[in-house]
C-alpha cells in the first residue's frame, strides 16, 4: 500500500474520514490509518472520545479499525473483503498469518466443506477461528506435557545416577560396617523402587499419547459421520420432494410419504434419546468439547 503523508489539520482529517465511509473495501484500513495518526500525535487535544463523535464512531469501533489497519493493510487480498469478516479475524491468534489465513482454503467444521475467508458466512469464519483457537490450545497443552515429562525424566535420571554413584562408593569399600552394608541395602531396593516408578512413568505416557491420538481420530470421524448424514438426508430428501412434487395427487404416493415421516420421525426420537444421554458425560477432555454442537440435537 503506498504511504501517503497526512494532515494534521483536524477539520481536514475528520472530513476524509466522513469522506471515506461512504466506500466499501478499502475504507476501513483508510479511515484506521487516521484514526492512529489523530490518536499517535493528539490531534485532538485530548478529546479524542468527543472528537470521535464527529465521525460518528464510538470508541469500540474506532479502536478496531486502527487494529484492522495494523493487522491488514498490507495484505493484498483484504481490501476485496467485507468488515465484519476483518473485525472477526481480528482476534486470530497472533501465530497466524493475516495474508496466508485469507488466501488459503479452511474446512468449516460443521459441514467438512473446504472454502476461502471470501467464500465464508460470517458464521464460519467464527466456526473456523474457534478450531484453530482449540488447536493452539491443544498444542500448547501437548507442548507443557511434554515439557513436563522431559523435566520429571532429567530428574528421574540426575537421581538415579546420584544412588548409582553412593551404591559403587559403598561396594568398592571391602572393609565395609555393619550399618554400611544396611545403607547398601537401602540403596539398592531404592533403586529399584525408582527403576519401577521410572517404568510405570514411561508406560502411562505411552498410554495418555495412545488415548489421545484415538480420541482425535474418533473426533474427526464422528464428524465425518454426522456430516455425511446431514448431506445425503438433504439431498436425497430434495430428490424425494422433486419426485413427489409431480406425484403428490396419487393416495399411494401419499401414503407412502406419510409412513416414511411418521417411521424417520420413530428413528430420530429413539437415536435423539441416546445421543442425548451420551452428551450428559462430563466433559474431561478438550477433544469433546464440540461433540455435540456439529448437530442441534437438543
Amino acid at each position: 500500500m503506498n504511504e501517503l503523508t497526512l494532515s494534521n489539520d483536524l477539520q481536514i482529517i475528520t472530513a476524509e474520514i466522513n469522506s471515506y465511509k461512504q466506500i466499501a473495501g478499502q475504507s476501513v484500513f483508510e479511515i484506521g490509518k487516521r484514526l492512529m495518526h489523530v490518536k499517535e500525535n493528539d490531534l485532538a487535544h485530548g478529546q479524542w472520545e468527543t472528537w470521535l463523535e464527529q465521525v460518528d464512531l464510538i470508541p469500540r469501533t474506532a479502536q478496531r479499525m486502527i487494529q484492522a489497519y495494523e493487522q491488514f493493510s498490507n495484505t493484498t487480498t483484504s481490501s476485496l473483503l467485507e468488515t465484519s469478516k476483518i473485525f472477526e479475524m481480528l482476534s486470530l491468534p497472533e501465530s497466524i498469518d493475516r495474508e496466508e489465513f485469507i488466501e488459503q482454503e479452511h474446512e468449516i467444521p460443521s459441514t467438512g466443506e473446504t472454502k476461502t475467508v471470501d467464500e465464508m458466512t460470517v458464521r464460519e469464519l467464527r466456526e473456523v477461528k474457534k478450531a484453530l483457537k482449540n488447536a493452539e490450545q491443544d498444542r500448547a497443552a501437548a507442548e507443557q506435557r511434554a515439557h513436563e515429562a522431559e523435566m520429571d525424566k532429567q530428574a528421574a535420571i540426575a537421581q538415579k545416577h546420584a544412588l548409582a554413584q553412593q551404591i559403587e562408593t559403598l561396594k568398592s569399600n571391602t572393609q565395609r560396617s555393619p550399618e554400611d552394608e544396611k545403607k547398601l541395602r537401602e540403596l539398592i531396593e531404592e533403586n529399584q523402587r525408582l527403576y519401577q516408578a521410572n517404568r510405570r512413568m514411561e508406560d502411562e505416557m505411552l498410554e495418555r499419547n495412545t488415548a489421545d491420538e484415538n480420541a482425535r481420530s474418533n473426533l474427526r470421524k464422528m464428524k465425518e459421520s454426522l456430516n455425511k448424514t446431514r448431506a445425503y438426508v438433504d439431498v436425497d430428501l430434495s430428490s424425494a420432494l422433486m419426485y413427489f412434487s409431480s406425484i403428490s395427487d396419487h393416495r399411494e404416493a401419499q401414503e407412502y410419504a406419510a409412513k416414511f415421516w411418521a417411521e424417520l420421525d420413530e428413528t430420530i426420537s429413539r437415536n435423539r434419546a441416546k445421543w442425548n444421554q451420551a452428551l450428559q458425560n462430563p466433559i474431561i477432555e478438550e477433544v469433546g468439547e464440540d461433540a455435540g454442537k456439529v448437530f442441534d440435537i437438543s
